[in-house]
């Protein structure tokens, strides 16, 4: 009766090592990304986290010369990179505040000027 016991216990070891074959998991991601562990146990695909730091600071960019308000999304950009690095998306919150604030200012001085310009 003991020897069903083991033989069973070797078949679900068995099974357990073909499902979580390291070269299979590899296969299942596209392009055999880069797969890191997180400390939360959770996957993150590098392919992620570059497509957060370009969207970071191309909400930067038109921040700066079309609206602050595309500074909300760059914000969520570099706190969702944080998510998954810590400290990573530190530099894309602050650009994002520094330049929404430029803008601020900037527009702010423009029309100052135009108000300057029109009733002299």
């Amino acid at each position: 009766m003991n020897d069903d016991f083991i033989k069973k216990d070797e078949i679900i070891e068995e099974s357990r090592n073909e499902h979580n074959d390291e070269a299979e998991q590899k296969n299942f991601f596209i392009n055999n990304e880069k797969v890191r562990n997180d400390d939360k146990g959770a996957i993150a695909l590098e392919r992620i986290d570059g497509l957060y730091v370009v969207l970071g600071w191309i909400s930067a960019a038109i921040t700066i010369f079309v609206s602050p308000l595309f500074a909300i999304a760059g914000i969520t950009f570099g706190v969702l990179l944080n998510r998954q690095h810590k400290g990573s998306g530190n530099i894309i919150i602050i650009s994002n505040v520094v330049l929404a604030l430029i803008n601020i200012v900037l527009s702010q001085i423009i029309l100052m000027l135009i108000n300057n310009m029109m009733y002299r």
